[in-house]
């Protein structure tokens, strides 16, 4: 991608974000993930249980993938939502179906905050819809489970190499799996959504472009937000005992702030021509008989 058009589409994305209304959707979506985020948590580890197994390992491996999502600073309020998810009890047919419908307003929000973001006027059938969000959380467990390989792949090569030379472990190759397979899964993750939730098509060389955008930006963000709320407004002077819960939601509500300017992105990829496109269409305006003498 050009560098002045990649300046073009940062620069009109952000403008969008305000112009169609981005930190209200942001806001609702907050709203929706703080009402639904033990449900789904609940209903993803209960599928995994089922077929799986309940297995203490996948369900550490999961609980630790939610709490590092999160800064050091929200530890308060996720080591509630650890305690609270970690469970052993495996869940009936009515409450997984309980937790699922719980889970889907958070999808339908998501939906219709996209639908604006992409100017979609006609929206998707309910059963489609439905459909969709089981597609997406199909694809969400593989990542996960995909994660927990890598992860586990790197657990059995340090046991193993203390018995079978051939598998010791580089510096290079444990940073990989450690660090960038769990940010690659994370941009996979960004990228089907931007491509599959929108009722429309979208390449995806787009979905990548905005899904890029959002991992990179988020992990950058926990390490400022960190700073932000330790060193600079220093919360817990103006709020008391409430400052874990307000720096909680700050950091959700700033989080889907970076993904909606991501969906801004892929959209603006799509709208906005390259230069060369537009050379050429100005081309064809100054000479219009050679179109001209094409059709005839």
């Amino acid at each position: 991608m050009p560098t002045q058009k990649f300046l073009k589409i940062l620069s009109q994305s952000f403008v969008d974000f305000f112009r169609d209304g981005g930190i209200m959707l942001a806001g609702s979506l907050s709203y929706f993930f703080m009402m639904t985020i033990v449900p789904f948590c609940l209903f993803l580890i209960a599928i995994i249980g089922h077929v799986l197994g309940v297995r203490d390992d996948i369900l550490k491996f999961l609980v630790g993938k939610l709490v590092g999502f999160f800064p050091q600073v929200t530890s308060e309020i996720t080591d509630e939502f650890k305690r609270i998810i970690s469970f052993k009890k495996v869940l009936g047919s009515f409450s997984l179906v309980l937790y699922g419908f719980l889970s889907l307003q958070l999808f339908m929000s998501l939906q219709n905050a996209l639908s604006v973001i992409f100017k979609i006027k006609t929206r998707r059938p309910f059963v489609l819809s439905l459909l969709m969000a089981l597609i997406i959380v199909s694809f969400i467990m593989v990542l996960l489970l995909l994660s927990f390989g890598a992860s586990y792949l790197v657990v059995m090569l340090k046991a193993l190499r203390q018995y079978v030379p051939v598998f010791q472990l580089g510096m290079i190759v444990s940073f990989v799996i450690t660090y960038m397979i769990p940010f690659i899964l994370v941009l996979i993750a960004a990228a089907g959504i931007y491509k599959l939730l929108p009722h429309r098509k979208v390449q995806i060389r787009h979905a990548l472009a905005g899904a890029l955008f959002t991992t990179v930006l988020l992990e950058i963000a926990k390490h400022l937000f960190t700073f932000y709320v330790s060193d600079v407004v220093r919360f817990g002077t103006l709020y008391g005992p409430l400052s874990a819960f307000i720096m909680f939601l700050l950091w959700i509500f700033y989080s889907w702030c970076i993904f909606l300017v991501g969906a801004e992105i892929v959209h603006n990829c799509e709208v906005i021509p390259s230069p060369s496109r537009q050379a050429g269409k100005k081309w064809h305006s100054l000479f219009p008989f050679r179109t001209a003498g094409k059709k005839r």
